[in-house]
């Protein structure tokens, strides 16, 4: 036989180990997965929090410098200085001296406020504009610049015109020459409160004024004209153009979109929107950044430090383990060897009590174990020892059993030329012959009749069958089993000798079982007396005592010493050589008498021979039973029936002849059949008063017939007798019982058969 082959072989250690590793690497790098995505999440929320709060500051800050320098200009106008100014008519858009006095004045108003301011644009009328460069600071000190004014113009005149049709005053972002602006237009009125012109400012977002914003909003800011960036407090200006037009977000309100970049190697969350006011509204977009670059930073490092301290974790525990693994495997390996060593037969082995523990224990269990075998192989070799001799007196028990079946066998096949000798020798004992001739019948009769007690007997207690309770008498179960061993007691010597009480009670038992207690007791005695002495002799005798009937049998034979006599009944127990004897036959006839509720007991002394009592309970009276007629077979005779019409099957042709020979004599009609199926045909032609017809045949049996004539003829099948040499079979009394069918048993006497016929044409007649 091959062996199945094996994959990689890992040790113990390593099934251990290597799990635990993998749970401790894993463990951390889940934990720090976790732990990571969650304060990333966390970074970038923060981040956008603050952006929207920045982005809150940004243009509140806006909102507030508009609003403020709206109220500047507004209370520069209602100066009273500015007034006479006004009133005078010096307010000539084209009076280059009016417009520096003008000038000259706001200037000196603007510096009291600390204003950062591009220019100054004047308007008389609807259709006439002044402009006053005031990146100079001065009016006049450089050419001017005809364009860049149109510009301004053009920038303010919305402002402008809203405040001459009657608005208080107008304010919005503007983008001009480049440059992000806050715009102020205010009315100038004279003392009447009349409208003479309109006053707009432009004062500058610069650098400075953005520095302000970041240090407001703490993000760093960028103003955008179109594609160009006007204004930004980052040194770099190469920002993506991502940045200034990102992409439309369906879920995102207006043109507010915040995204996350990284720029020159900085992480940003980026704000982009547009800053519009003023009606109708004007503005600029603007940008601003937070950078959480520093927060990453901080989160990179705890990534680190997890990382060092989980490795170092990793590596302590392991050590840990591996140790602990060791200082388990090693008792393992220790009984491991020793467990190897039993199981190459060496039960001295022994294990050390290493430690107070499981390893402890289970050592302390595998020496108590190989003590135990210790104990069990010097146990096991007695078994087998015993073993071996039990198996050849079970074969030899076996053998005997086959022998009965074939006994059995042979019983049922001598019936039927039994019958013939029988029926025959009683026909000629009949005839009118010479004496000598009689007496020679005689002997043929009697000794077929005792060949049939013989073969019934035989055939009675070789058949298996469940035990029945019934009423017995002793004295018929004793001589059925006198009947077997007749032939053996004669040919050894032995001597019977019955002292049977002249009146015996029955008793409740099975008959069949007794007498294979008593047959069991008598060939143990016979065997014991065997070669012993010539004058052998067995003594049965029986009586009643106390309630109980009793049967003793004593032989003259060796007897028993006290330590064979003190286990007669043990099971296996034999004196017999081997091969002679299986040691159960008294076993079971204790078993047998015990369940019979009697008792049973040996007494012996050597030299003296053997005395067997066997006690049984005398079964109530008022039971309602009948006795059980064992080696009885008798029925009276009936009156002879008048002519009857008989129809008679058997494959045995001598029993077909005999019977024929005995009811034609009686005056009957009778046809014959050697088959069932030859019966059928007889059946379907005639009507017959009686059908006697053998149970087993060649095809169709007895009952195959009489199911036929069941469905066919009903009448008929009531109209059947039965023969059989196999009485005891148990399938065959159950169908009689089922059906209620009569059966002769074979051999039958020519008074038995005529008494069957009669009683069975009786209610016919």
């Amino acid at each position: 036989m091959t062996t199945p082959a094996r994959g990689p072989r890992l040790s113990f250690q390593a099934k251990v180990l290597l799990p635990v590793l993998a749970a401790l690497v894993l463990l951390p790098c889940l934990t720090l997965y976790i732990v990571n995505s969650y304060i990333e999440r966390q970074v970038l929320t923060e981040a956008r929090q603050t952006l929207s709060t920045a982005e809150v500051v940004f243009r509140k800050t806006l909102a507030t410098r508009t609003n403020d320098l709206a109220a500047r200009f507004e209370s520069a106008t209602q100066e009273k200085s500015y007034r006479s100014i006004v009133t005078n008519g010096l307010l000539q858009p084209k009076d280059k001296q009016a417009l520096d006095t003008i000038h000259g004045f706001l200037l000196d108003q603007l510096k009291l406020y600390g204003a950062d301011y591009d220019a100054l644009v004047l308007t008389a009328d609807t259709n006439s504009f002044a402009v006053v460069d005031a990146e100079t600071k001065m009016p006049g000190k450089n050419p001017r610049d005809p364009e860049r004014e149109n510009k301004w113009i053009a920038a303010v005149e919305p402002f402008a015109r809203a405040v001459q049709q009657g608005e208080t005053s107008a304010a919005g972002p503007v983008v001009v020459t480049g440059t992000p602006n806050l715009v102020v237009s205010v009315p100038i009125l004279d003392e009447r409160g009349t409208l003479v012109g309109v006053l707009s400012v432009a004062n500058r977002i610069g650098e400075t004024a953005l520095l302000d914003l970041q240090t407001l909003t703490g993000a760093d800011i960028v103003i955008a004209d179109g594609d160009n960036i006007a204004v930004t407090t980052l040194h770099q200006r190469d920002l993506p153009s991502s940045i200034l037009h990102p992409p439309t977000d369906p879920l995102t309100e207006g043109a507010r979109q915040i995204m996350q970049l990284e720029f020159h190697a900085v992480h940003y969350t980026a704000l982009t929107d547009s800053y519009e006011a003023g009606s109708p509204p004007h503005g600029f977009r603007y940008v601003l950044l937070s950078s959480y670059e520093e927060r990453l930073r901080e989160l990179h490092n705890t990534q680190t430090k997890l990382l060092a301290v989980s490795a170092a974790a990793i590596l302590v525990i392991a050590i840990v383990v591996w140790v602990l693994i060791r200082r388990i495997t090693r008792p393992l390996v220790i009984l491991r060897d020793n467990a190897e060593a039993v199981g190459r037969g060496d039960f001295t082995r022994r294990v050390e009590h290493i430690s107070s523990d499981e390893c402890g224990d289970l050592a302390d269990a595998f020496n108590r174990m190989t003590t135990n075998l210790q104990v069990s192989r010097a146990d096991l070799e007695k078994a087998v020892a015993t073993l071996k001799t039990t198996q050849s007196q079970l074969i030899q028990s076996e053998k005997l059993s086959a022998v009965g079946q074939f006994v059995a066998g042979i019983a049922h096949e001598l019936n039927n030329p039994l019958t013939s000798v029988i029926g025959f020798s009683e026909l000629l004992q009949n005839m009118d012959l010479d004496a000598k001739y009689k007496g020679h019948l005689d002997h043929i009769a009697r000794a077929a009749i005792r060949c049939h007690k013989i073969v019934h007997s035989l055939l009675g207690f070789s058949r298996q069958k469940e035990p029945e309770r019934k009423l017995v008498i002793l004295h018929n179960v004793v001589d059925a089993v006198l009947e077997i061993v007749a032939y053996d007691m004669r040919t050894n010597n032995v001597a019977i000798e019955r002292n049977y009480a002249p009146e015996l009670p029955p008793v409740l038992g099975d008959a069949h079982q007794l007498q294979q207690v008593i047959l069991n007791i008598l060939s143990n005695a016979r065997q014991a007396m065997e070669n012993f002495r010539r004058d052998a002799k067995i003594v049965l005798s029986t009586g009643t005592s106390d309630g109980m009937v009793w049967l003793r049998i004593k032989d003259n034979g060796p007897g028993m010493r006290p330590e064979v006599l003190s286990r007669i009944f043990d099971p296996f127990f034999t004196t017999k050589a081997q091969g002679k004897g299986t040691g159960l036959g008294l076993s079971l006839s204790y078993g047998i008498i015990q369940e019979h509720h009697g008792n049973i007991r040996a007494e012996s002394e050597p030299g003296d021979g053997a005395q067997f009592v066997i006690e049984l309970p005398i079964a109530d009276p008022n039971s309602g039973l009948t006795p059980d007629a064992v080696g009885r077979s008798s029925s009276p005779f009936k009156v002879r029936p008048p002519s009857l019409r008989i129809l008679a099957v058997d494959d045995e042709e001598s029993i077909l002849h005999l019977v024929q020979e005995v009811l034609r004599a009686d005056g009957h009609r009778v046809d014959i059949a050697s088959s069932g199926d030859a019966a059928l045909e007889w059946i379907a032609k005639n009507r017959y008063d009686v059908i006697v017809c053998d149970w087993k045949m060649p095809g169709l049996s007895g009952i195959h017939v009489y199911e036929d004539l069941q469905t066919k003829d009903p009448v008929a099948a009531g109209r059947m007798l039965f023969m059989t040499g196999d009485v005891v079979n148990d399938n065959f009394q159950d169908f009689l019982k089922k059906n209620g069918r009569s059966c002769l048993p074979k051999p039958f006497s020519i008074r038995e058969f005529r008494s069957a016929v009669a009683a069975l044409a009786k209610p016919a007649a």
